[in-house]
């Protein structure tokens, strides 16, 4: 069984930016963090590498290839018609 959290966690995003008892507005709830840990994967997967982006296309029609047969197999509707 889980227990309780003795202590409130650290705040992440914006939030854990603001000064002590400030309330993040409604147009700062983007969480900016997680956006920002995305654009950093992004920026380290960037290849211009033809053989990597082959390997690339390939895993991704492979697996929407997949995906849609066991789609198919189950009767769900398709995601990649």
């Amino acid at each position: 069984m889980r227990q309780p959290l003795q202590s409130d966690p650290p705040q992440v995003g914006p939030a854990g930016r603001l000064p002590p008892g400030a309330t993040p507005s409604v147009a700062e709830s983007v969480d900016t963090a997680t956006l920002d840990l995305l654009s950093l994967w992004q920026e380290e997967d960037a290849t211009a590498d033809p053989a990597q982006l082959r390997a690339a296309e390939a895993d991704l029609a492979a697996f929407m290839k997949n995906l849609t047969e066991a789609r198919k197999a189950s009767g769900e509707p398709l995601v990649y018609p």
